[in-house]
């Protein structure tokens, strides 16, 4: 299945929507489109090379479909579309997409059968130890988080 890891932080922005301790996912490294492609030609046998360049152009044509106002049904991953940022008008005539949308966002809504599987992922906080080669924290400690000062 999966296992995901989480880190302690202590919030103490003026922004935070929640002050105090929180858990966080502990991220990886990020997969780039070639690391994937190795991965789908070892699936699937199909060199990485024409599976990155089949990649590519599913993206652009995702990208293209739904800055057209289409959402993307990716089978058992979920859909991917656009939602919009917008104010309130007191009257239907006083609306207008200059006065009343203030941005758009690319959104991603996990499928039923993926937030079934998400369930079943194990979870574990980390506690890093000051030596370690990624910079942690002592155990048993938090990571803080405040705000900058400009």
């Amino acid at each position: 299945m999966g296992k995901i890891q989480f880190y302690i932080v202590n919030d103490q922005r003026e922004t935070a929507p929640k002050k105090g301790y929180s858990l966080r996912p502990k991220r990886s490294i990020a997969i780039d489109q070639r690391t994937l492609a190795q991965h789908v030609e070892t699936d699937s046998q199909i060199d990485s090379a024409r599976v990155s360049y089949i990649m590519s152009s599913i993206v652009k044509q995702i990208r293209e479909m739904v800055l057209n106002g289409h959402k993307v049904e990716l089978g058992e991953l979920g859909v991917v579309g656009l939602t919009c940022q917008a104010t309130g008008s007191d009257t239907e005539d006083a609306v207008s997409v200059k006065g009343n949308v203030k941005g758009l966002k690319f959104t991603f809504r996990p499928s039923a059968k993926l937030k079934d599987k998400m369930k079943g992922v194990s979870k574990e906080i980390v506690r890093k130890n000051v030596n370690s080669q990624d910079g942690g924290h002592a155990e048993d400690s938090v990571l803080l988080i405040t705000s900058r000062k400009e």
